[in-house]
């Protein structure tokens, strides 16, 4: 019975050992403003160091006023004059200690984690800024995964770091191209000016306070992208096709209308685009605020880009049957619901102007056959294809005595100054302002996680740029059709019609002019918008 009992303290005194001896090793190490002021009435700034409940503390020498004392960082705030050197002296301090202790010591620093500070940042409502999110997102993944841990400093970012980051990154980023393992450099100089934009802007909050002048010399070179952008002719060839040619459904169509409307609305983003709600019409324009730069955008309303939006009003019935694979008589029997006011104007307009389109379009086909297109100099070779400015110039000469071209142009601007003024009054109706315009967002008009519309903005984006990628198959344009290509395009176009510089760089809405010049400040930038689209759009019409 003695010797039960013997164990049983014994036991409880080997217990009381091992957690003396883990308290032994706990250590605290925090920046605080110490509470009592020193001889000039300012607090001093220490580091306490708490140890089995026993502090210490070690002075920095130097002192501050508790207006500067930011507690949610434990650093001086960035409106004291001497923040930055003030600020250096902390994190040498912390980071001298933290050497000194032994591994097995808890240690718990008060240090600024850069992964707790992107966590906010993804966290944070981006409003609608989705590219924002998702590259903050995505660093902190490639961050994790070379870092190894949760536990990366400011401190521990220096050259070193970034060059084991680089080889990490040409390691582990899947390259777009088949015939390579290895991504491009731009790629890789994208993951680091991203990280580096973090890291001055932490920089600019006096958290981040080492020196980043060596990241040009670390990261590769970076090769301009070569985009060749759309002809003329190639315009011509997307901005005629019709929801009747045969090889078109309606996601073709529905990104087809996006990317000319992108084209025709002086190249607005694609992401700008998806997110446009009937309510960002005021009057004859468009205003945008622009989600990369935040810049408002006004983008006039123009017989070419209101064509893109009359697929989506359901004011009328649907122009195009895509189950018979007919156009609608409108007969009356129009399957308008009875709450929504019917715009019978614009359409007797379009039926009396697509009248006109269909036959020319009968006359295409009929002439597809003619032996004379495919004869030359009298020697057969391959021409332009159905879709082709060659072959409509073709059949224009075959039928220009006999088809009223006149007439078709007179009735066309009559359908499109009634559906510019139905367009008008269709958005300021109260149960149209919140609804997304292109149909790739609908169903998310009142989602607010900010990742989830991200996540649907870049799929849609994807399969837009799929459904592109055949359509320029089909009509023959062997260029890398995407929806940015839009923007390239109208600005390449513009430019060679004599467009100022100047004028391009608000017509893009960007915010330097170097911006612009890579793509190849007037202050009616309404009007010049105008203008420039008057003449792309003469250029297109004197093709023929």
């Amino acid at each position: 019975m003695l010797l039960q009992m013997l164990l049983y303290y014994l036991f409880y005194i080997i217990i009381f050992i091992i957690q003396y001896f883990k308290m032994s090793k706990s250590i605290t190490i925090k920046v605080v403003l110490y509470s009592r002021k020193d001889k000039r009435n300012l607090h001093p700034v220490k580091i306490r160091i708490t140890k089995n409940r026993v502090s210490s503390f070690i002075n920095l020498d130097f002192s501050i006023e508790k207006k500067y004392w930011l507690k949610s960082t434990n650093r001086v705030s960035q409106s004291h004059p001497n923040h930055t050197e003030y600020n250096y002296i902390i994190e040498k301090k912390l980071k001298d200690l933290d050497l000194h202790n032994e591994s097995n010591v808890k240690v718990i620093t008060g240090k600024l984690n850069v992964f707790d500070d992107l966590e906010v940042k993804i966290e944070t409502n981006y409003q609608n800024q989705y590219y924002s999110k998702k590259k903050h997102r995505t660093l902190y993944y490639h961050l994790k995964k070379y870092w190894g841990n949760l536990e990366l400093y400011y401190y521990d970012i220096d050259k070193e770091f970034y060059i084991g980051f680089r080889n990490y990154l040409q390691l582990n980023i899947k390259s777009r191209d088949p015939l390579t393992n290895l991504p491009s450099n731009n790629t890789i100089v994208g993951y680091l000016k991203f990280l580096t934009s973090f890291l001055n802007e932490k920089k600019q909050e006096g958290v981040f306070l080492g020196s980043l002048d060596f990241v040009k010399k670390v990261s590769p070179k970076k090769i301009p992208t070569k985009v060749e952008p759309l002809t003329t002719d190639d315009i011509y060839v997307l901005d005629n096709l019709l929801p009747s040619h045969n090889f078109l459904r309606p996601l073709l169509f529905n990104s087809l209308n996006t990317f000319m409307f992108n084209f025709w609305s002086n190249g607005l983003r694609i992401g700008d685009c998806l997110r446009l709600r009937w309510g960002n019409i005021q009057g004859d324009v468009i205003v945008v605020r622009m989600g990369k730069t935040k810049r408002i955008l006004t983008i006039p309303l123009t017989d070419k880009n209101i064509w893109r939006l009359f697929w989506y009003m359901d004011n009328f019935p649907k122009p195009y049957d895509w189950d018979k694979r007919e156009w609608y008589s409108w007969d009356g029997d129009n399957q308008i619901p009875n709450s929504v006011k019917n715009d019978e104007f614009v359409e007797i307009n379009f039926s009396n102007y697509l009248e006109y389109v269909l036959e020319l379009e009968n006359h295409k086909d009929e002439y597809m056959g003619d032996v004379d297109y495919f004869l030359k100099d009298e020697n057969i070779h391959i021409r332009g294809g159905r879709y082709s400015v060659e072959y409509h110039k073709f059949v224009n000469s075959k039928i220009k005595d006999d088809f009223p071209f006149d007439l078709m142009y007179e009735k066309r601007e009559v359908f499109n100054k009634s559906l510019l003024n139905s367009i008008i009054e269709y958005s300021k109706e109260e149960r149209n302002k919140n609804r997304y315009i292109f149909p790739f967002l609908r169903g998310y008009e009142n989602v607010s996680d900010i990742t989830k519309l991200s996540d649907k903005v870049s799929s849609s984006v994807s399969l837009i740029n799929k459904s592109l990628k055949v359509i320029g198959k089909e009509v023959n344009i062997n260029k890398k059709l995407t929806n940015h290509l839009s923007r390239h395009s109208i600005t390449s176009i513009s430019k060679s019609l004599g467009t100022d510089i100047y004028d391009l760089k608000d017509m893009l809405g960007h915010t330097n002019i170097k911006q612009t010049e890579v793509y190849i400040n007037s202050i009616n930038t309404i009007q010049t918008s105008k203008v420039n689209t008057q003449k792309v759009s003469d250029t297109l019409n004197d093709l023929l």
